[in-house]
């Protein structure tokens, strides 16, 4: 009897938590559709678009015919437009809570911390993801118009694009669990995922070490896998050194990014649990 009582009452709170995450998910999602981020960050994907397209247009040869060499053009830059993703939606939405307290305010019944954050993080990565789909889908279509067909590839550069999301999402996460001014966790973030990690990616080249521990560095996979450049590259420089240029193969990349997106989405949970709104 008291066994079957307190299964209850652990179905009830299950389901109770799930009624929580729905709510605040649901709410966050429209509060980002309706937002002025959303806006800059579909205008941003369309002008990728316009731009990328206009450009091949523009070129003696016109567009490619070949569906590699067509698709490539559309996922060069897919990594620093995810970047710009989660630094906008991402990195400011753990931030509100301890800057405007916006829980405390809009639910009339008791939120719970876990019930709010995981609510908070699916809404970005819908909302974020669904965006990148969105590109990706238009720029199939475009191939599809131009070639006839979609280089298969395009599939594991959309998949490793959404994981990418992950990775760097967790760390923006981090950043708006860190700092209870949402600009300040957007600067960090922007500044570290498209300055900082970069520098030490280039700097892997001149001092001769894959910097497996870089996000950025698995990014480069996204557009990597339907360029080919998998294997790493020795050159020798003007001074007759020589210089290696580092490529993660596909299972590494997937590997770092899991490994961030694991590692900075619990810590960025467990301190947004932790702090006092």
């Amino acid at each position: 009897m008291d066994s079957s009582i307190k299964n209850h009452t652990i179905e009830i709170g299950i389901r109770n938590d799930l009624r929580q995450i729905c709510v605040v998910t649901r709410y966050e999602i429209l509060r980002h559709l309706r937002s002025k981020k959303m806006y800059a960050f579909a205008g941003i994907a369309v002008l990728l678009l316009v731009l990328i397209t206009g450009l091949g247009m523009a070129l003696d040869g016109g567009l490619s015919k070949d569906p590699q060499e067509f698709m490539s053009g559309y996922v060069s830059l897919i990594s620093l437009f995810v970047i710009v993703g989660v630094s906008l939606f991402c990195a400011s939405t753990l931030s509100s809570e301890f800057e405007e307290r916006t829980a405390l305010l809009i639910f009339p019944r008791p939120m719970k911390r876990v019930s709010l954050f995981i609510g908070k993080a699916m809404a970005c990565y819908i909302v974020c993801g669904g965006v990148i789909i969105l590109y990706y889908f238009v720029s199939m279509i475009i191939s599809l118009l131009n070639t006839g067909s979609v280089y298969p590839a395009a599939f594991a550069s959309l998949g490793l694009a959404l994981l990418f999301m992950l990775g760097t999402g967790g760390f923006a996460l981090l950043m708006s669990s860190l700092f209870n001014k949402g600009a300040i966790a957007v600067i960090i973030t922007i500044a570290a995922l498209l300055l900082i990690f970069n520098i030490i990616d280039g700097m892997s080249s001149m001092f001769n070490f894959e910097p497996v521990f870089s996000i950025t560095y698995a990014g480069a996979d996204i557009s990597n896998v339907i360029n080919g450049n998998v294997t790493n590259s020795v050159y020798m420089d003007a001074l007759g050194g020589y210089i290696t240029y580092f490529y993660p193969s596909h299972g590494l990349a997937i590997a770092i990014m899991v490994v961030w997106a694991t590692v900075t989405t619990s810590l960025s949970a467990l301190l947004f649990i932790r702090r006092e709104f």
